[in-house]
């Protein structure tokens, strides 16, 4: 099967481990070298001038808050939480680090691998799907302003809603807009100038369009 997702090549890699000098910590080092990968030992709290890291290996069962610079549940990077204990509190707070993958205690020869491509294909999902919200966000915002454009071309024009707002996203797409951000640059037109569109005589269509919104 083919994803929309391609692993990584973890050769070059700067990876933190940020965990306290012990066998499983020096065992996970082996490991990420034999992948190609550069790794730089941190503890008590991750020091972001050893950086930059394109991921981090972090001890799930003693760490605490405030050991990462940035907000909580929101990584810039791939979190792997190291883990030994199955206590809930401590599976929470590595959830709460943003952690989306993990490896066991006491750490072997498997499972790295496959930690660090579960937790870098979950952080990329987490930021098209961030984007796809934003974005779907803001072009809800501007459907006030889609709906008084067709309500506003249907009194220029002289045409149905369907036709307004095909007209609308005709004229949309020629300028390589979303209708949302072409209807918030052009203001519905004023009453004088529907009037003016639609007066006897006059052409209803492309005129009474090109009087809603001048280019």
């Amino acid at each position: 099967m083919t994803g929309a997702y391609r692993t990584p090549n973890f050769r070059g890699w700067r990876v933190a481990i940020l965990h306290r000098e012990d066998a499983n910590a020096a065992r996970l080092e082996r490991q990420l070298a034999r992948l190609g990968i550069v790794c730089v030992r941190s503890w008590p709290a991750l020091d972001l001038a050893d950086g930059p890291f394109d991921a981090v290996f972090f001890d799930g069962d003693a760490g605490f808050d405030g050991q990462f610079p940035w907000a909580n549940e929101d990584p810039p990077i791939p979190m792997i939480a190291i883990v030994g204990s199955e206590a809930p509190g401590r599976l929470e707070w590595a959830l709460a680090q943003g952690a989306r993958a993990h490896i066991v205690k006491p750490v072997s020869s498997s499972g790295v691998f496959s930690a660090l491509v579960l937790a870098s294909a979950l952080l990329e999902r987490h930021r098209r799907q961030a984007r796809r919200i934003a974005d779907l966000e803001k072009r809800l915002s501007g459907r006030p302003q889609v709906i008084d454009a067709v309500i506003a071309v249907m009194a220029a024009c002289g045409v149905d809603q369907d036709t307004a707002f095909a007209r609308i996203r005709s004229a949309a797409m020629s300028r390589r807009q979303t209708v949302e951000a072409f209807c918030a640059a052009r203001p519905p037109p004023t009453s004088p100038t529907a009037s003016r569109a639609t007066r006897p005589g006059g052409k209803r269509d492309e005129d009474g369009m090109r009087a809603t919104w001048r280019s």
